[in-house]
């Protein structure tokens, strides 16, 4: 039988104070740890457990030696980084993770064994993470800092008080589960032993749509003030691109990110069709937004909104715009980024501000009046996912009611 000896041996170091055992591991090297005592025959006992935990992780896949819940969250956040490096996750889902891990899981979790973390834990630190900013850390904290390109910013946490929403919690509840998922791939833990991470489930809540005579009532109020003679011509322009902007969001179903990033050269097909007759031009829309692209085919009328928006800058440069200049441009041919102000007050001049759940609309809304509007006219569920940029489900889930509408006819068969 083979001795201690042969297995680990334990030592003090030059200080002669507290023991500590070493041994190999095949694959791992060699693996010291201190044994926390200065009696010989408890540093014995205490090696022999370190020892046989050890190899009986290494047989079962795992890393001989325990980690901490804060080595391993250090190291999926460098992990993350560096997936948001080579494109395989979104540019800013690194800069996401670290933020959650930081603030919320290792002050929690801390130095805890990752393979010592259990459900009822878990169910823990939920109970924490609601009242984080209400009774918990947070609550005195009125700002927190964060390096930017090198410069230290401060950000209020105002928008942070109050328990998080159900959706929060669920994506936060990804990326917790994603850690322990990567903690098994790397042998920090069991296969089977990672904690059940779950979060309440968000129920369906559509936003805010239009109906058809709402949105005919938006575009004739919208037309009326952009072409008004008593206001100025800065106004005039504004008033003109909010214009483009709702009928083109309306007429494609783009998301408000995907209006913001569009380029001219987006526009596939534009300059081509510029010395065509209108009956034979046609346009295809790249999008950019929510970490993918792909091309949409938009509804015909929303060619006469790009016109009017090329046209307005032929009207205020004098040239026409290039392939990488922003389809949405202030004067200063700066990417437009938000409208808010000027569409909120146009929602306000047509009483539309709140649909009838009361709850507010906002630039979304044309995208849903735009499915809404497709489903109606019997648009494939499918096709129709795919030029959204979305899935049936999704559809389905939000959109359901509409679904209903459209059968009306098939609801209602004539009973004998």
């Amino acid at each position: 039988m083979a001795s201690s000896a042969d297995k680990y041996q334990i030592f003090q170091r030059n200080d002669g104070s507290v023991w500590w055992v070493r041994f190999s591991i095949p694959g791992e090297g060699q693996i010291r740890k201190s044994l926390a005592t200065h009696d010989e025959g408890e540093a014995e006992r205490k090696a022999a457990k370190v020892w046989h935990d050890a190899m009986y992780r290494h047989e079962h896949g795992m890393r001989a030696v325990q980690r901490s819940f804060r080595v391993v969250a250090e190291e999926y956040v460098e992990h993350a980084h560096q997936m948001s490096r080579t494109g395989e996750k979104r540019a800013d889902r690194g800069k996401r993770i670290e933020g959650l891990v930081r603030r919320y899981f290792i002050p929690f979790f801390q130095e805890k064994q990752i393979d010592a973390i259990r459900d009822q834990d878990v169910t823990r630190y939920w109970a924490w993470r609601k009242t984080y900013w209400t009774e918990g850390p947070g609550k005195n904290q009125m700002e927190f800092t964060y390096v930017r390109k090198g410069k230290v910013v401060r950000n209020k946490t105002t928008q942070m008080r109050g328990a998080p929403s159900l959706s929060t919690q669920r994506g936060e509840a990804v990326v917790l589960s994603e850690l322990f998922k990567q903690s098994i791939k790397w042998g920090y833990l069991g296969k089977g032993l990672a904690p059940e991470i779950k979060a309440s489930r968000v129920p369906p809540s559509p936003r805010p749509s239009f109906s058809a005579d709402e949105m005919a009532l938006l575009m004739r109020l919208a037309t009326q003030r952009a072409f008004d003679p008593t206001v100025n011509e800065e106004v005039r322009r504004d008033r003109t691109i909010l214009l483009s902007y709702v009928s083109i969001a309306s007429l494609t179903g783009l998301r408000p990110t995907e209006m913001k990033n569009l380029n001219w050269g987006d526009v596939l097909g534009y300059r081509e069709g510029l010395s065509k007759k209108l009956r034979d031009r046609d346009i295809r829309i790249r999008c950019r937004g929510k970490g993918k692209s792909r091309e949409a085919v938009p509804l015909e009328l929303a060619l006469a909104y790009f016109d009017a928006l090329w046209r307005q800058w032929q009207k205020d440069h004098g040239t026409e715009p290039s392939d990488s200049d922003p389809v949405f441009a202030s004067k200063a041919r700066k990417r437009i980024t938000k409208l808010n102000k000027s569409l909120n007050s146009l929602l306000d001049v047509a009483s539309l501000k709140r649909d009838h759940r009361d709850k507010p609309r906002d630039a979304y809304s044309f995208r849903h009046f735009y499915i809404s509007q497709q489903l109606l006219a019997g648009v494939d569920v499918f096709a129709l996912a795919r030029n959204a940029g979305t899935s049936p489900d999704m559809i389905d889930k939000h959109y359901g009611q509409v679904s209903n509408e459209q059968m009306r006819e098939t609801l209602r068969p004539q009973w004998k």
